[in-house]
Parts: structure tokens; sequence; C-alpha cells
């Protein structure tokens, strides 16, 4: 097997530009082997962030079991066309963490066959922790320490339903967190690491190479690499690489650097 992309987001995703044969196009240019489309799913009771729907032909829907078929319909004709030509397309969804989430989760599921089930923690108390607008409302709230605590509560959670495959982004916190506290929070995973990794081993859920943070500028991937070596002494299964593209021209975006560090990561759920 060759290299994989197991996180992208097409224009289903409101904060995505590019149409999934865009995206098939560039991971054929990257001799990809496969592509994984995972586009957002966001539904938080009582929070209105503005990104919770899905865009279809353009328009704004309402986030539903109902309204993402369009989504799976076309990732399922794209790998018709594309899989003769190379590239393995894959159907994946990121779902936006909330409590109470388990009945949401298990009707998708019912619903459609998804290869992949990517579980993105992208709120605290609530507040988006991965828009540069939203920094200064979410961190002021608490000191590092503190929201730090509460992320790997919902992660934690989000692990213990058994209902992901994999976390996204682990440690994404650090994506604005560092700067704003201006505090280097690259270990500060460590006190939630062991019941965290033993809930992963349990629950046979794996962690993804998010390369995201490169393209950030936080020169690191999420989740860096000391939770990854920690991760994977502790026999959690870190297999999936993910450049979280938004855009065709982010795709496969510095897995050769990636894969020179992990290079047993970077194949897909064929492995």
């Amino acid at each position: 097997p060759g290299v994989a992309d197991y996180h992208c987001h097409p224009n289903y995703s409101v904060d995505a530009e590019g149409t999934i044969e865009q995206f098939c196009e560039a991971a054929l240019k990257r001799s990809l082997a496969e592509i994984c489309f995972t586009t957002h799913f966001d539904i938080v009771p009582e929070q209105h962030s503005g990104v919770e729907c899905i865009v279809v032909e353009g328009k704004k829907l309402p986030t539903s079991v109902e309204n993402l078929e369009p989504y799976v319909d076309h990732v399922l004709r794209a790998n018709e066309e594309y899989f003769p030509l190379g590239v393995a397309v894959k159907l994946g969804l990121e779902f936006g963490w909330y409590a109470g989430c388990e009945e949401m989760v298990e009707r998708l599921q019912e619903r459609y066959d998804f290869d992949y089930f990517l579980c993105g923690i992208h709120e605290l108390d609530g507040i988006p922790i991965c828009a540069r607008e939203h920094v200064e409302p979410c961190f002021s709230r608490f000191g590092p320490d503190e929201a730090v605590a509460k992320y790997f509560r919902e992660v934690l959670a989000a692990v213990k339903t058994g209902l992901f495959d994999s976390v996204a982004h682990m440690e994404y916190y650090r994506r604005y967190g560092s700067d704003y506290y201006g505090k280097d929070l690259s270990l500060a995973y460590k006190p939630y690491a062991e019941e965290l990794f033993r809930a992963l081993v349990e629950t046979d859920t794996c962690v993804e190479i998010n390369t995201s943070g490169m393209r950030h500028g936080n020169g690191h991937y999420y989740p860096g690499m000391a939770f990854v070596n920690d991760a994977r002494r502790a026999g959690v299964d870190v297999k999936f690489l993910g450049s979280d593209s938004h855009h065709p021209s982010q795709v496969g975006l510095d897995f050769e650097a990636a894969a020179m560090l992990i290079p047993n990561l970077i194949r897909g759920c064929d492995d």
C-alpha cells in the first residue's frame, strides 16, 4: 500500500474550497494511493457558531443525517471514477464532538457505510479553539492548565464511547494556545496521558498524525512527536496521516517529511 491522506475537506464543508473531483486530481498528482474525504459534521445543541451546516451545490443546509446524502453519493461516485485511474476514494466524516452526541453518531453510522469515522474536539465550553477570531473569547476564560484539562476531558469522553475510528488533530489547543498563553504546551498532555492511552487501547481508537500544524506555521504536527512517541509506547495505534486539507492544493502536504518520521503510519484502512 502507498501513502494515503485520511483527512480532507471538500466544499461540502462550510470552511473549505474545491470539489471532490479537484481533490482527487490533486491526490493523483501527488501519487497518493488513497484519499479519504472527511467533511465536517457539526451540530452543537444550543450553540450556533455559524458553521453548523452542510453545503450542497453552494447552498447551506442544516446539518442532518438526511442532508449528508449528496456528499455520500458524490464520494461513492468519485471512487468509481478514480479507482481505475490509480487512487482509491474513501468515505469518511469528521464529527464535531459534543456531550450526548452518541445517538446522532449511531444514526449516521447506521445510515451510511463509512470507511473512516473521525472525531474532532473543536470547542471548550462551547467556544471554538480552532478559529483566530475566537481565541480571545475562549482562552481568556481560563488559564492554560484549565484549558488543557477541559480539552482532554472532552477527548476522553469521546474515546470512551468507542464510536470513533480515530481522534482528529490531538492537542489542537496548541494551534493558538501556545502563542496566546506565551507558554510551551508541548508536554501539557502528560497528566492525562495514562488514562487517555488506556482508553484508546481498550476501545481500539486510533490517533491520526495531522500535518496541518506545519501549514499553520506552528512547526509541529497534531499531536506533537512527544505525544506520538509516548502513545506508541503505550500501545496506542497511530497509523493514519491526514493533511486536514481545506483546499486541493493542501492534499498530502508535508507527507514526505511525516513519512520519514513515521514510515509505518502512512497506510490506509486496509493495511
